[in-house]
């Protein structure tokens, strides 16, 4: 069905056609998808769904090219083993997902070049600009994107609180105007990003090829995307998409699955990591703690102390579950932040945090669980112990 000239009727064919050989029917593919036929017939909604998801039937065929298990809009790891490999490196200002849903272009046609490069569901790694919004973030690899081939425009993706401050900078107001959007996306821990000159050298080319990577966009070399899968990763929610409950850090090679068809996961908060290295956290509720509390603290604050591969990630986790409110988690200490090498085992680390809990409690008040209202003397006693139980303990 490739070429310019269409015959009527070669959109349906090519979607069935699809359906068949691929999965099996038509009620095989809607179930892979997650798609709901409602009071349609199968043959007569398809169209519409393919064309919602792929953005079109075109894009739905080239995105089939490979077979079913090669639709990396379906499993995200076909992208790295697609020849040429469907994963992208791109520069912004920022990493926002949450309220910036697209893959923004100031040309169409530089939109148009990143169509024809790429298949629907291709990856596209995120890098800070030389002058990023967060000083932090310059020319760092900040995350991954999935890539509808949906057109829009960048008013059509963009949460409802940024459109002031777009229309009201003539600068921005007409930037990024050519959208695609987006469908799912990842961020990398504060604690593990990567210069982009470290590990995608051959796309940075010595900082040769910044123009290119931030205006189009540059397919990265096939050792260059298995090296992502080295990284760590946490999955966020995208604007216009379904919510992520719950901030987990894994490494690339199982955060990048399929997501699953159907309702929303109803899973609760409290997930275990992984095993592996552990840093040491501790985190200060700011805000007015009396109206929280309901007495007066006294001039002590609320913390909570833990260890997880991410202590930043662990923190936005805790900060989503609050509602919008006076209140917010940050990080008071971290053995990361501290500069210190992550302990071996969380068998390491449980042991600085039980250390931790055990003086907040006598010093201070416990909240509950790892929750503790304390002086700021008796925190930093008790974190002092806690690094040096970690550092002590040793295996039976």
């Amino acid at each position: 069905m490739s070429g310019s000239v269409r015959t009527p009727g070669w959109d349906k064919q090519a979607v069935n056609g699809i359906a068949a050989d691929q999965y099996g029917g038509l009620e095989a593919m809607f179930e892979a998808h997650g798609w709901k036929r409602g009071d349609r017939h199968f043959s007569q909604i398809a169209p519409t769904r393919v064309k919602e998801t792929y953005g079109s039937v075109e894009g739905f065929v080239r995105a089939h090219e490979n077979g079913r298990g090669g639709n990396a809009m379906l499993d995200p790891m076909a992208a790295f083993s697609s020849d040429p490999p469907q994963v992208f490196l791109k520069s912004l200002y920022g990493f926002t997902p949450e309220s910036w849903g697209f893959l923004g272009y100031t040309k169409e046609t530089t939109r148009d070049w990143f169509l024809r490069e790429s298949k629907p569901g291709a990856l596209v790694v995120i890098a800070g600009t030389a002058n990023a919004n967060d000083p932090r973030e310059s020319l760092r690899v900040l995350g991954v994107q999935q890539q509808t081939h949906i057109v829009g425009t960048k008013w059509d993706f963009l949460a409802p609180e940024r459109h002031a401050a777009e229309r009201l900078d003539p600068d921005r107001s007409r930037r990024w105007y050519h959208a695609l959007k987006a469908m799912r996306a990842w961020r990398i821990p504060d604690e593990d990003r990567p210069y982009v000159r470290d590990i995608f050298p051959e796309t940075h080319n010595g900082g040769k090829n910044g123009t290119a990577i931030g205006s189009m966009g540059m397919r990265l070399q096939p050792s260059e995307a298995q090296a992502l899968l080295g990284l760590n990763l946490f999955e966020v929610s995208v604007f216009g998409g379904n919510p992520v409950e719950v901030l987990m850090p894994g490494p690339a090679t199982e955060l990048l699955k399929p997501s699953r068809p159907g309702p929303v996961s109803q899973s609760g908060f409290m997930v275990r990591e992984a095993e592996g290295p552990k840093h040491l956290y501790m985190l200060r509720l700011e805000g007015e703690e009396k109206h929280l509390l309901g007495y007066d603290p006294a001039g002590r604050w609320v913390v909570k102390v833990g260890f997880s591969v991410a202590p930043s990630v662990r923190c936005r986790a805790h900060n989503q579950t609050l509602p919008a409110c006076a209140f917010e988690w940050k990080i008071l200490r971290s053995t990361h932040d501290e500069g210190r090498m992550a302990f071996p085992s969380s068998k390491h680390a449980l042991a600085g945090e039980g250390v931790m809990k055990a003086m907040l409690a006598r010093e201070g008040r416990s909240l509950g669980g790892e929750f503790f209202l304390a002086g700021e003397t008796a925190i930093i006693r008790a974190w002092r112990a806690g690094v040096e139980a970690a550092q002590a303990y040793k295996k039976a």
